[in-house]
């Protein structure tokens, strides 16, 4: 066998051979997947350190987004490799079925093969780019609640979700721009429907700069117990058109943007201290020694407790009433939280229904007396 016969043969195992390497390729990028991507994200594990469970979140961000690109890579590398791409400049490989029967698999542009791979490419960046916001809201929430006495929480998710949607954007015009499409004459067309959108989306514009005034005013927070016109309930999520309420009764109440801006908002998480005031009623068959006594006593009961403001709190006997004597009780207590808030009243009702008991003061209730005469 001379060279010549070797090299034709060569040329007919050819097509097998680049066929097999792209196999090979497209494999080995699919088995170790999982262990380059793993190795990208080891990449960034000096910053765990600075910042508390940062590869874990970046992990959870990233690990679909980087095994599809590694899947896709060597989907990508393979086509390169193997006989079906056609270049324009380059002869690809023949399957030789015999001396009369040659085919050309070469089917498949590079420019279509790149320009798949690019814009696949685009799609899983912005992908893992919008997965990362995630991270950047939890990192400014953790450094805002270290070094200021603000909650921003409902600004950040706010802004983060801001950037999700210009990251989408951005993506979207690099995707365009890949088929060769203008760009100016999309912005060019959607400025002159601009115009006539406004009029049709007047009310969701509206609602829109309603949460921007929101967010930069700040009246409530995730969380928080607020009382809007008829609406109370602890808020849930504030979104670019309306505010996710969660009544007490467990029903949710989604109101636009523009009714809180434009009402009177009462938060109820906010006070620093809560008051309880209350009337209580003894009978007429108490004494003057009995009545002193005992507000003395209610004041003394007052000071003691760790709750209670010192020196705010109020007992003192208001009027007389229909069929009682009337004592005012009223206190501040720095419990406003609702469970601990009522869990206190509890208590100092017992001790005040214990002190009438030493005192032998009964508690008035509403009776009528009836005179007969002859």
């Amino acid at each position: 066998m001379n060279l010549s016969d070797l090299l034709k043969v060569s040329a007919g195992y050819r097509f097998y051979i680049q066929l097999g390497l792209a196999l090979f390729t497209f494999i080995f990028f699919i088995i170790l997947s999982k262990t380059l991507r793993k190795a990208t994200l080891k990449f960034f594990g000096h910053f765990s350190n600075k910042i508390p469970n940062f590869l874990d979140e970046l992990t959870t961000a990233l690990s679909k987004p980087l095994d599809y690109w590694w899947i896709l890579t060597g989907l990508y590398v393979g086509l390169l490799i193997s006989p079906f791409v056609y270049y324009p400049h380059f002869k690809q490989s023949e399957l030789i079925i015999n001396e009369n029967l040659v085919i050309n698999l070469a089917l498949i542009p590079y420019s279509f093969v790149n320009l798949g791979y690019t814009v696949c490419f685009i799609l899983l960046l912005t992908w893992g780019a919008y997965n990362c916001v995630d991270i950047y809201e939890q990192i400014l929430v953790n450094i805002g609640s270290k070094f200021t006495l603000l909650d921003h929480s409902l600004l950040i998710r706010f802004t983060s979700r801001i950037i999700k949607l210009m990251i989408i954007i951005i993506g979207s015009a690099l995707i365009i721009v890949q088929f060769d499409i203008n760009i100016a004459g999309i912005f060019t067309g959607v400025g002159l429907g601009g115009v006539a959108f406004t009029f049709v989306a007047k009310d969701t514009l509206t609602n829109i700069m309603s949460g921007v005034v929101l967010m930069i005013d700040r009246p409530f927070t995730i969380g928080d117990w607020i009382e809007c016109g008829s609406i109370e309930g602890i808020i849930e999520d504030v979104s670019f058109r309306s505010t996710r309420i969660r009544t007490f009764e467990q029903g949710l109440v989604i109101v636009p943007n523009a009714t809180l801006s434009n009402d009177n908002i009462l938060n109820w998480s906010t006070m620093p201290k809560r008051r309880a005031k209350f009337t209580l009623g003894v009978t007429y068959d108490t004494s003057k020694e009995q009545l002193e006594n005992f507000i003395t006593q209610i004041k003394e009961t007052l000071e003691q407790m760790e709750e209670i403001e010192k020196n705010t709190y109020l007992v003192y006997f208001k009027d007389f009433g229909d069929y009682s004597l009337n004592i005012e009780i009223m206190y501040y207590t720095f419990q406003t939280g609702l469970k601990d808030y009522t869990a206190l009243k509890e208590v100092i009702n017992l001790k005040i229904m214990d002190l009438a008991s030493q005192l032998h003061v009964e508690m008035a209730f509403p009776t009528q007396t009836i005179k007969m005469q002859p």
